[in-house]
């Protein structure tokens, strides 16, 4: 190597050995690290937009459950791996256990040590949970936030029926209609504590890095965030027309409420209501109303009910062959339209929900779930 070239080589190696080899070459879908008092984990299915399966949910509760015991990690830094996603939700080719997939969003809820997520790029379903249920959430002006499940004939769980729920119709709107939030509206709607420009991330990583306690923590954040004036929410005008139709106790109303409003605004989000799954829009309305009262755990709890009900419908495989197999885009719901949801089938559903069953009874679920799948 010549002189000239010396230097520049040296800062190469540098970066490089700031990171393990494996962080690049291994192939599991979640890797994990740890880099002072920081404990860090990397979702690794970049192709698959982060998406996780059931493999990546194991890795990551048994992660959780390691750092929380070691008084040397003070803070956990999650992040996707790739430029294009956080994490798009969970694969629907290769479909986990709901409860398994719950019980990693409450960890990461109630995990007794400060959790960051980097919600950059698409934050999607299952990808909501794990930021929004994060202490700590930085998006950037390419985090692009949805809940698209009524799409495919399925509702918004992951946790979404505590965090939608409290934002009242707004969140009754985004639960139903699946809207896209990009950017700095994340910030409006609590989706993200702090916001940070994309190019930046490097820096504010770096920094992240090298903090030692929560206080080190809420300091490195606050200086990263960008401080300029943020925009308008973007939905700031529709606010009321939403109040107005999304407040309503039915979906049928809901619908009614719209039509005889006329905006254009209203005309797109029929448009948009009318490809969802009738059944599947009714489920999520009743979610969200029920979930208003609950806690976050209560939540979780209620999803975990439904869940197996709700995918024996059929809906959801037919909104998945319709969207991702056959690629259609012409799912055949059953029932068609709102009119012909059956209230006792919509009433079976939730018919478990008072069931004195609770899945996440941490240590002792935990321990079992392990047992199992190790000797699997």
């Amino acid at each position: 190597i010549t002189n000239n070239l010396r230097p520049r080589m040296q800062g190469i190696c540098h970066k490089i050995s700031r990171f393990p080899l494996r962080r690049f070459l291994s192939t599991r879908p979640a890797l994990f690290n740890q880099h002072g008092n920081v404990a860090t984990i990397l979702m690794n299915r970049p192709k698959a937009l982060n998406a996780y399966n059931k493999e990546m949910v194991e890795l990551l509760i048994d992660q959780l459950y390691e750092v929380e015991k070691d008084d040397s990690v003070k803070l956990v830094l999650i992040e996707g791996a790739g430029d294009r996603a956080f994490c798009a939700g969970g694969d629907i080719v290769h479909l986990g256990d709901i409860t398994r997939e719950n019980q990693l969003h409450h960890k990461v809820k109630t995990l007794k040590k400060p959790v960051v997520s980097i919600g950059d790029g698409i934050v999607m379903g299952g990808g909501m949970g794990l930021c929004c249920n994060s202490q700590y959430r930085v998006g950037t002006e390419k985090s692009m936030f949805a809940m698209p499940e009524t799409r495919i004939g399925y509702y918004p769980d992951a946790g979404a029926t505590y965090f939608l729920s409290r934002l009242g119709d707004v969140g009754m709107y985004l639960a139903l209609t699946g809207h896209r939030i990009r950017g700095v509206d994340g910030k409006h709607l609590d989706f993200v504590t702090h916001f940070v420009e994309s190019s930046k991330l490097g820096d504010l990583r770096e920094d992240l890095l090298s903090c030692s306690s929560k206080d080190d923590l809420v300091h490195c954040l606050a200086s990263h965030e960008r401080q300029e004036d943020f925009h308008e929410f973007s939905l700031k005008d529709n606010l009321l027309e939403i109040s107005k139709c999304f407040s309503a106790s039915s979906v049928l109303e809901i619908i009614e409420r719209l039509q005889d409003s006329g905006s254009d605004f209203a005309e797109e989000t029929l448009k948009t209501l009318s490809i969802m799954s009738p059944i599947a829009l009714c489920i999520s309305h009743r979610t969200q109303l029920l979930s208003r009262d609950l806690d976050f755990t209560e939540c979780l709890r209620l999803e975990c009910n439904i869940s197996e009900k709700t995918f024996g419908l059929g809906e959801f495989a037919e909104g998945v062959r319709a969207l991702l197999i056959d690629k259609d885009n012409k799912p055949k719901w059953n029932p068609p339209t709102l009119e012909e949801v059956d209230q006792v089938v919509l009433d079976d559903v939730f018919s478990n929900t008072s069931v004195d069953w609770h899945p996440l009874h941490e240590d002792e679920v935990y321990l079992v779930s392990s047992l199992c799948v190790r000797e699997k």
